[in-house]
């Protein structure tokens, strides 16, 4: 019964809430009143949703804005790691090492043009990974002369080439490079996309287990023990001793910078009102952008990788302004039962943005009826024959997002989604060497162009709305990559250039703000209970799109260069089409719970709700006061009604019938 009554009355602030919001109420929360004594004014506005404790602890203050520069200047360190392996792993020219050739000092020219085969008899390029097999000790007693005017009869001799062992390399070009450090070329170039293909395996381990423990442990743990182990790692992969340890810290790196910002993300989108979820959404990843044009500057102008990789490590020292400024997500708190710690964390958002809160009862009992929604829930979805039985409750969760019926599609869909907007973002943005472009300049105007995506983006999120702007960029990004695919095939790659450079990064503006938009998106499409178990999953299968793209670029480029152009335009369109199945969320308030996802975005029908049978008029004035008299009912006279505090869950239901939603029946 107890239990009845405190829906009975959450319901009827529900209805206020909903009633003003879906007849012109605010973003957020409407203004009609509530009848638990909460109400009335700003400081005794409704407080039934989270939204609504935000508006009244102020939602564009100092505070807000501190917070989102603070969490977003995060995102300048992560292309330091993930998208400057063409500059830490830069090839230069290389060629058979001949050991024999080397102790006798000969030059760079005397070995490539005795010991090494060129391509064709019409050009001068030579072989990077053969030479003659000539006896070269011979040929040093003979002379570089004297070997010249013989190499007709040595090529008799020995007429096959065989591969070498190790390569020299033109070191006027680089000082050192991964690639020369540990011999990343011909048969071991497998190892140099690992380098790469590793950032993806990092991200992908790191969303898996961040986006669960994020939302088990809360935002700012994990904010904490990521930025530890980021700053750690960061220095420590200058001083690699092998290649191998140099994978694996990298792996630990990236894994670390994931956990890292999908955290901040998840904190700023929970942080801040619904009306601006678009621009925060939006330029969030402006300091990506910033570091993205930043890289290719510094690879210019450091050419050892050891000390390019410590200079890229010095931004992860900010971090460590979190240990005294990150907040926990107030909304978060309120999810988990510890409400005191959310007040705090208003309280000091109001004091900052100089508003006023309401008393600490006030807030307080508001916050309890928030975390009834998600109390109940978890009370239905574990039934008592479940209770010891915690890592099967663990698992469940962790798989929730395709257990519940209402949310799988969406899920799978949102999946491709990722999958799609990652590939196709890394392959563009690393596929430099087949387009045959100066790739400090590519980076860096990729960076460049990176900025008016998201101004784009965040102009189509308030104007479009999410499913159509992210269909049609997808689509545009597909209409871009396969008119390069068709240049790359029709015409010679001098030729059509400019084209084509202009075209990748026409297509990579629109899967740059592809990739943004799904991120908002999403953490608008799922409840806060699962939010960061939705975006962490998701970006796994984000990971397996970019951790296909080296081996694309670099595999499948050198069969045909205009092959992963045609991989990337099918992946696109297929996204776009797939995309135009989801609900849309703008203007939507931010969900506290999965039963929730029912009644927004559209996935409940409005007629599916009139279908109910509708009682009788004689139930209905019996069973629900006209408005005015419970508008004017005190909080007392409501709780001790027992015509509405100890009625029959069949009763519940019909009286709430007519509700815009209808609230949680107990029992059902």
């Amino acid at each position: 019964m107890e239990v009845q009554e405190e829906t009975v009355k959450k319901s009827k602030g529900e209805r206020g809430i909903d009633g003003g919001e879906r007849n012109g109420g605010r973003e957020g929360g409407g203004e009609g009143e509530r009848e638990d004594g909460i109400g009335g004014g700003e400081n005794k506005g409704d407080l039934a949703t989270f939204e609504d404790l935000l508006e009244t602890a102020g939602t564009n203050g100092r505070w807000n804005i501190l917070m989102f520069i603070m969490c977003s200047m995060q995102a300048f360190i992560s292309p330091l790691q993930s998208l400057t392996y063409q500059f830490l792993g830069a090839t230069p020219d290389h060629w058979c090492l001949v050991p024999q050739l080397h102790q006798a000092n000969w030059t760079q020219h005397q070995v490539i043009s005795l010991a090494i085969p060129h391509t064709s008899n019409t050009t001068e390029e030579h072989d990077h990974c053969d030479m003659y097999n000539y006896n070269y000790t011979e040929v040093v007693e003979m002379g570089y002369e004297a070997a010249m005017l013989n190499k007709s009869a040595l090529a008799v001799l020995y007429p096959n080439p065989v591969q070498c062992l190790a390569r020299d390399f033109n070191y006027s070009q680089y000082q050192s490079t991964v690639v020369t450090e540990w011999d990343l070329v011909c048969e071991r170039r497998v190892i140099y996309s690992t380098t790469q293909a590793i950032v993806m395996v990092g991200k992908l381990l790191g969303f898996i287990c961040f986006g669960y423990l994020i939302d088990k442990w809360g935002r700012r743990k994990v904010v904490l023990l990521t930025a530890v182990f980021n700053i750690v790692s960061s220095f420590l992969i200058a001083a690699s001793p092998t290649v191998e340890i140099y994978i694996i810290l990298k792996g630990i790196i990236t894994a670390m910078d994931a956990g890292e910002y999908l955290a901040l993300f998840v904190f700023v989108m929970e942080s801040c009102a619904a009306r601006y979820r678009a621009g925060v959404g939006a330029m969030f990843v402006i300091p990506w952008a910033l570091g993205y044009m930043v890289a290719p500057g510094i690879a210019y102008l450091i050419r050892t990788w050891q000390l390019l990789h410590a200079v890229y490590a010095l931004p992860t020292l900010y971090c460590i302004i979190f240990f005294w400024w990150l907040p926990e997500s107030p909304r978060w708190l309120i999810t988990q039962g510890r409400l005191k710690e959310s007040l705090h964390v208003l309280t000091w958002a109001a004091k900052v943005n100089g508003r006023t809160l309401p008393t600490d009862d006030v807030i307080l009992a508001a916050m309890t009826n928030i975390e009834k929604q998600t109390v109940i829930e978890r009370t239905d979805e574990v039934g008592p024959e479940e209770e010891g039985w915690r890592l099967l409750k663990e698992l469940k969760h962790f798989f929730i997002l395709v257990l519940i019926p209402h949310l799988r599609l969406r899920t799978l869909v949102v999946f491709v989604g990722w999958f799609s907007a990652s590939m196709v973002y890394y392959g563009v943005a690393l596929n430099a060497s087949n387009l045959g472009t100066d790739p400090y300049l590519y980076v860096f105007f990729g960076g460049l162009l990176e900025v008016p995506s998201y101004l784009l983006l965040w102009l189509m999120m308030v104007f479009v709305g999410r499913k159509r702007s992210l269909a049609l960029l997808y689509f545009i990004c597909a209409v871009c990559i396969f008119s390069v695919m068709a240049i790359m095939m029709l015409q010679p790659h001098d030729e059509g250039l400019m084209a084509v450079v202009v075209l990748s990064q026409a297509g990579k503006v629109a899967v740059t703000a592809a990739f943004q938009l799904i991120w908002a998106y999403t953490s608008e499409l799922y409840p806060t209970r699962v939010r960061s178990l939705a975006v962490g999953q998701s970006s796994v299968c984000a990971r397996v799109g970019s951790l296909l793209s080296p081996y694309i670029n670099d595999i499948l480029g050198n069969t045909s260069v205009w092959a992963p152009s045609a991989v990337f335009g099918i992946v696109s369109l297929v996204a776009a089409a797939l995309t135009l199945t989801l609900p849309e969320t703008r203007n939507s308030v931010l969900t506290e719970s999965t039963k929730q996802t029912t009644t927004h975005y559209g996935t409940t029908k409005p007629q599916e709700r009139k279908q109910l049978p509708r009682p009788s008029r004689q139930t209905q004035i019996q069973l629900m006061p006209k408005r005015e008299e419970t508008h004017h009912r005190s909080k007392a006279e409501t709780t001790s009604n027992s015509a509405y505090s100890h009625t029959s869950p069949e009763k519940e239901k019909e009286r709430y019938k007519d509700l815009p939603i209808h609230p949680r029946i107990p029992g059902k």
